[in-house]
């Protein structure tokens, strides 16, 4: 029975970046990966006494402001919690934009880091105005109809 080489190379491949995505079990690593998931625990968590597991990256930090940022966005409607969710979402992606600048990426990363925090700066912009353009329609909409009543 022959295999075919692509395919073959295919799941390889995807069995090596499972693998590499799952945490080591053996007694080596089981110390170091134990004070990382700590760490990342107490840098991550979304809300009090939630954990998240994973690696400590340089992004670990804003990573976890990011998530507990979103979890607490919230507005007086669906729309308005949607803007300050995509806020805070925006904002940890400047953020990490800023991570990946600090190590010196190549030319290529480096525009595309540039780019994002100038876009997502000028989307976080808009969105802000968007909520004050609202919140003035809601409260408007709210007097009008106290004032029918």
């Amino acid at each position: 029975m022959s295999i075919p080489i692509k395919p073959a190379l295919a799941a390889i491949a995807l069995s090596s970046l499972l693998m590499a995505c799952t945490p080591a079990e053996n007694s080596e690593t089981a110390a170091t990966g134990e004070a990382d998931m700590a760490a990342s625990s107490e840098m991550s968590a979304g809300m009090p006494g939630e954990k998240m597991s994973g690696p400590t990256t340089p992004f670990t930090a804003s990573e976890g402001k990011m998530h507990r940022d979103m979890m607490q966005a919230t507005g007086a409607d669906v729309q308005e919690t949607y803007a300050r969710k995509m806020i805070a979402h925006h904002r940890g992606a400047v953020e990490m934009s800023q991570v990946a600048l600090q190590e010196n990426p190549d030319a290529e990363l480096r525009a595309m880091a540039e780019k994002t925090i100038a876009d997502q700066t000028r989307e976080i912009s808009m969105l802000e105005q968007w909520i004050v353009r609202h919140q003035a329609t809601s409260a408007n909409s709210a007097s009008s109809a106290e004032k029918s009543n």
